[in-house]
């Protein structure tokens, strides 16, 4: 198997950050995202690279109307309710003006236009499955609640990521259940090891930010898919290698040093005929869209340089589980 490239998106709107920031503060961003979606798909498009877009299901929903018909019955009780998406709503609502923030179909729908680009699910609810519940968790209520939403576009999502990449092993039989043949694990090193939204240490921090600028260990960040270990009744796990950091004027030199980071990776994935999986966050380019958009088209033509040099392919999620499914 020649290297192969797969992105995955983390499409949450304010969803992804309900609990930590003012939406109204965000709306340029978000104004951004929603602009910037058609030109990240059209780019994807013009260099035939395959892309998963893990969405938000509480997105599909067209206003907070049909939000209630499609949320779940059964809600996540956590022990600490700054976490509930649901608790949120109820205390500062989902109002028309807002919509913007919140409901995005069209925007959705238009992933699905595009060859190569595979709508799969970021949870309903931007559901954080490392967090301390009263009683019972709603997990698989809420990826029910997913697929419900993902039926309104004739589909049926097969590749899950965890929000805040919360993977949790005790989750998978479930996602398995619901139909998800693919979940995104993270780089396996110990900076990124999977903990609750409070149990990051700052020493985490600091080398997970200073990673992706310098090396900050000793193995490379792609890997073979045929070491990835498929399990009976779970989907394949497919760790990350690199989180895209988005570009900042007050970081000049940064900026140039992780887009640098990005590409010798690559070049090391395709020379060594491995996986290298990139995620980000569409609303990660909303603050400066140009210039973030200047950066994607860098990595897009070293992609396609690779491809042409060392036979690379692009791939999703799911077409990277269902190769693994059938060679096993």
């Amino acid at each position: 198997m020649k290297g192969t490239f797969t992105i995955s998106l983390d499409y949450e709107l304010h969803w992804g950050v309900f609990d930590k920031k003012d939406r109204s503060a965000r709306s340029a961003c978000y104004h951004n995202t929603l602009k910037l979606v058609p030109r990240m798909l059209d780019t994807f498009a013009k260099n035939e690279v395959h892309v998963t877009w893990a969405v938000v299901g509480s997105m599909f929903a067209k206003d907070q109307n049909e939000w209630n018909e499609l949320k779940p019955a059964n809600q996540p009780h956590y022990t600490n309710e700054q976490y509930s998406a649901y608790k949120w709503a109820d205390k500062n609502g989902l109002a028309q003006e807002f919509n913007w923030a919140h409901f995005a179909p069209e925007s959705v729908r238009s992933i699905l236009h595009y060859p190569g680009q595979e709508l799969g699910t970021h949870t309903f609810s931007h559901y954080y499955c490392l967090e301390k519940f009263n009683g019972k968790d709603a997990f698989g209520d809420d990826l029910s609640a997913a697929k419900k939403a993902g039926l309104k576009f004739g589909i049926t999502p097969v590749s899950l990521v965890f929000p805040r990449n919360q993977f949790n092993p005790g989750n998978l039989r479930t996602c398995y259940e619901t139909g998800i043949r693919a979940v995104r694990t993270n780089p396996d090193t110990w900076f990124w090891a999977p903990v609750a939204d409070e149990g990051g240490s700052l020493m985490r921090k600091v080398f997970r930010t200073g990673d992706a600028y310098i090396p900050m260990q000793t193995k490379r960040t792609s890997y073979r898919l045929e070491s990835v270990e498929i399990t009976k009744g779970e989907p394949v796990q497919l760790p990350a290698s690199r989180f895209l950091r988005p570009w900042h004027p007050k970081y000049n030199i940064a900026n140039k040093m992780a887009l640098r980071r990005v590409i010798s990776e690559m070049q090391a994935a395709a020379k060594n005929n491995e996986c290298y999986h990139l995620w980000w966050h569409p609303e990660n380019f909303g603050d400066y869209p140009e210039q973030n958009m200047d950066n994607l088209a860098v990595i897009l033509s070293e992609y396609r340089k690779l491809k042409d040099k060392y036979g690379m392919k692009s791939l999703t999620m799911g077409e990277t589980a269902s190769f693994l499914i059938e060679k096993n």
